[in-house]
């Protein structure tokens, strides 16, 4: 079981970070831990936090244009991230959209990083069942992986997460069953590893203990040392 720490915006100091780590060290887990940094000169850090991959939240498309305030595989830094997310929901919240998350999927497949892609219906709505947002879900998937090459299929990583489900967006929760029912049409079609996000917790583990993912992304309960000790140990 891989999880995916997204720290987003909440950690502002090295040491929250090197604080949180120590602790983690002492928690005995056959889970494996990713850590998704931000900003990404906190890559330099990955001396210190050795035992852990580190990547990235977010990363700009190659572009022979300059962009101003990206950040961009070609920075010297970057080779040293294991990973990168693309497409997180709070992304389309700053003007990203599927064209430009397809751009990024396509123009960094070839490089040495792994890439975490999320997909979803797209929308806000909560639904009770997985058939009424399937056809949207599928078609936004294929549309993300259609440039990926089969040579890269390895480097590929897919994260469910319904927009809905986030916290800051009402953070209803999918029932089990609508989850079941992702999972078998997803393995059906897919064979990619899969996550879930959307606010997963410790008390959402219990709920969804006997679901079939292959790791879950943290949002906030990536900074609590207690909630990542309840859901690793």
């Amino acid at each position: 079981m891989i999880y995916v720490l997204n720290f987003k915006t909440y950690f502002k100091k090295i040491k929250d970070y090197l604080s949180l780590i120590k602790k983690l060290r002492k928690i005995k887990s056959k889970n494996k831990i990713w850590l998704a940094l931000n900003p990404y000169f906190y890559l330099n850090l990955r001396k210190k936090i050795k035992g852990f991959k580190v990547g990235l939240q977010n990363l700009g498309f190659i572009s022979e244009k300059p962009q101003t305030g990206e950040i961009i595989y070609e920075f010297e830094l970057i080779n040293k991230a294991h990973f990168v997310l693309l497409g997180h929901s709070e992304r389309y919240k700053v003007g990203e959209n599927l064209e430009v998350i397809e751009n990024k999927v396509n123009t960094l497949q070839d490089k040495k990083i792994n890439l975490v892609i999320f997909f979803s219906e797209n929308s806000y709505e909560p639904k009770e069942n997985f058939e009424e947002v399937r056809e949207e879900t599928e078609k936004n998937l294929n549309f993300l992986l259609q440039r990926v090459k089969k040579e890269n299929y390895k480097k590929i990583y897919l994260c469910y997460e319904p927009w809905w489900a986030i916290s800051t967006e009402g953070g209803k929760l999918p029932s089990k069953e609508f989850l079941n029912d992702f999972l078998k049409w997803y393995k059906k079609n897919y064979f990619f590893p899969i996550f879930y996000g959307g606010s997963y917790n410790s008390k959402i583990k219990k709920i969804y203990s006997e679901l079939n993912f292959d790791g879950f992304v943290l949002g906030k309960a990536s900074i609590s040392f207690e909630e990542l000790k309840n859901l690793l140990s």
